[in-house]
């Protein structure tokens, strides 16, 4: 089968050769420009034949063309510094309004999508890598709390701006579309967690503008939802209109591979622990987690991959063994 043809039998729960698989990782050096982040992805991909590339842009993207400023290392391993916010009082929220796709810095993103595509070819799906607006607005505020205190004291300013964060990237998720990707990688970082707000919360603050991020990228083949972190709140999301479900299978805290198949009947992604087996693990560890994995997507629809972007000190024969063990299957 062709890569295509694998992930799309998979998303149909139909006879595959063998499971699909994928990593995917941030390239700090070079994610300052569209040239440079084009170059670390085809790079990437070359270097170990994915089933499909998920674009892994620098996180601050999303919020610069609001103001967040970021400092660039330029040094491998180092991430871009956040030195200055947008959001200093509650009334700054007022400020912010809805930018055009294919300017700035989405217009940047665009730009390296394209290059991306160009690289690829036709036969690998690529996925760009989108927030959620709800943790757009927490990446133009200096901390957590600071967006906590807004949404629980003046919802209504919130409710303002998350519009208009969701009317950027519907348009935007729809232009990726039109720039050669497949879907969109649709992240929640840390804000679908019980840890920092109430189902109740999320349904007001998140669900609403999640979705019409989603419709944005409706035409896509293989939109995918992620959801971050520890205690997380998959299954409440599981109506989303996704292909599939991505997050930390193997954190105790939250369901596993199995039981979110058996719930959703969408595919899902994962099953490594990037954070500590497949970083520090034995060959032997990593192995038997792969093979657990396994045997909890052995129903179908389920493509081996990480809990989330994989750290940059991963060992590359990690890497390596893994895409060789794949093949044996």
């Amino acid at each position: 089968m062709t890569k295509r043809e694998r992930v799309t039998a998979t998303l149909r729960g139909e006879a595959i050769d063998r499971p699909p698989v994928s990593f995917w990782r941030h390239f700090y050096h070079k994610e300052g420009s569209a040239t440079g982040l084009a170059e670390a992805m085809l790079a990437f991909q070359e270097r170990y034949d994915w089933d499909f590339v998920k674009v892994n842009p620098r996180a601050s993207y999303h919020a610069e063309g609001w103001g967040l400023q970021v400092k660039f290392r330029g040094e491998q391993g180092f991430k871009p510094e956040r030195i200055s916010y947008p959001i200093q009082i509650t009334s700054d929220w007022k400020k912010i309004e809805v930018l055009t796709p294919e300017e700035g810095v989405l217009g940047e993103q665009l730009g390296s999508l394209r290059l991306i595509r160009e690289g690829l070819g036709p036969e690998v799906a690529m996925v760009q890598t989108i927030f959620t607006p709800l943790s757009i607005a927490g990446d133009l505020v200096g901390s957590p709390d600071q967006l906590l205190q807004d949404l629980r004291e003046r919802p209504e300013i919130l409710h303002q701006a998350l519009q208009v964060i969701a009317d950027t990237f519907s348009r935007y998720a729809r232009a990726c579309l039109g720039a050669g990707a497949d879907g969109i990688f649709l992240a929640t970082t840390e804000w679908a967690s019980y840890d920092l707000l109430t189902d109740a919360e999320y349904r007001e603050f998140g669900r609403l503008y999640d979705l019409q991020v989603l419709s944005g990228a409706a035409e896509g083949s293989f939109n995918i939802v992620h959801v971050c972190g520890r205690r997380n709140m998959l299954k409440a999301l599981l109506d989303y209109p996704a292909h599939a479900f991505n997050w930390a299978a193997t954190d105790p805290t939250n369901p596993s591979l199995e039981e979110i198949l058996q719930l959703a009947g969408k595919a899902v992604i994962g099953g490594i622990d990037e954070k500590v087996t497949l970083q520090y693990g034995s060959w032997e560890d990593l192995r038997q987690e792969m093979e657990r994995a396994r045997r909890q997507g052995s129903e179908g629809k389920w493509i081996l991959g990480p809990g989330c972007a994989i750290p940059v000190g991963v060992p590359e024969a990690q890497l390596k063994r893994i895409r060789q063990e794949v093949e044996r299957w």
